[in-house]
């Protein structure tokens, strides 16, 4: 009778450690796959995130290289074509300039007169005035009375045309040639400033 006893307990814990493994075997694979779902599925959304960084970074790239060479014309300024620079005062004449510009191109701008001439004067003797020097390929900043309106003026009539019976011609070798200036202009339609610039 105390062999049967025991049997019977000997059983009864085998069959109580059994159901307590396999209760627990499950739960501990479920805890583990959803570690591993869980780890799978930030790795796909870090992916993810990662293509979309990588789609606007070319997007941005490929949008700040076709903005080109295109200048920006400053607040306040304007472009100008000079037909002639005339009088004691060296008034400036000239037209009004439009830009065209194809910032997929590469090609930078370039300018047109437009309208009709327009009488423009300096403020004053010492109003900056960059040239373009094509003899040093550079630009160059003078002042008014220092050489600068005296090449604006040089270099916008070639031929000698406006200048006065007597003076000696003009030496047009250090002109780029083309004429267009970025200007600023006051209410009193006075040059504060004036820079040459390039066009293709």
């Amino acid at each position: 009778m105390l062999s049967f006893n025991r049997s019977f307990f000997a059983t009864a814990v085998l069959v109580s450690a059994a159901l307590t493994l396999t209760a627990c075997g499950p739960k501990d694979s479920g805890s583990t796959g959803s570690k591993r779902g869980s780890s799978s599925s930030s790795g796909h959304s870090a992916k993810k995130v990662g293509k979309e960084n990588g789609k606007k970074a070319k997007k941005a790239k490929k949008a700040k290289k076709n903005t080109g060479d295109c200048p920006t014309i400053g607040t306040g300024h304007k472009i100008i074509w000079v037909n002639n620079v005339e009088g004691a005062m060296n008034n400036i004449i000239a037209k009004d300039a439009r830009m065209h510009c194809d910032p997929k191109s590469q090609a930078g701008a370039s300018y047109q007169p437009i309208g009709q001439l327009n009488t423009y004067s300096v403020a004053s003797g010492a109003t900056k005035v960059t040239i373009i020097s094509k003899k040093d390929s550079r630009q160059k900043a003078l002042t008014a009375q220092n050489g600068g309106i005296a090449h604006v003026k040089t270099c916008a009539d070639p031929d000698g045309k406006s200048y006065d019976g007597g003076q000696t011609k003009a030496d047009t070798s250090d002109c780029w040639g083309q004429n267009f200036y970025d200007v600023a202009v006051d209410k009193n339609n006075k040059i504060t400033q004036m820079t040459e610039i390039y066009g293709s």
